[in-house]
């Protein structure tokens, strides 16, 4: 079985080939994702966006349960850190 993080790297990667594809996914992701052996958990919703050349969607993580007592650097440990992205044809670090 593949693992869920190739299999959503093989389904992007089909959206880019099949714009129906696409489409289907961005209207109905956790069907979607069912086809291509991607659990999604019981009750959780799921949006699909499209970043674009000229676009970036940033996601503001969940705010952890018992944040109020957290340190700075447990927050800063709790929202994931720096991670690698494009922008365009420049790399950056968010």
């Amino acid at each position: 079985m593949t693992d869920p993080k190739t299999a959503l790297h093989h389904l992007f990667a089909a959206c880019w080939k099949d714009d129906a594809l696409k489409a289907r996914f961005m209207a109905d992701p956790k069907a979607v994702l069912a086809e291509n052996d991607i659990a999604v958990p019981e009750g959780l919703d799921v949006k699909v966006v499209e970043n674009a050349h000229d676009r970036m969607h940033i996601t503001v993580p969940a705010r952890p349960a018992g944040y109020e007592s957290l340190s700075d650097q447990e927050l800063i440990e709790a929202a994931g850190g720096a991670i690698k992205c494009w922008v365009g044809h420049a790399r950056s670090y968010l």
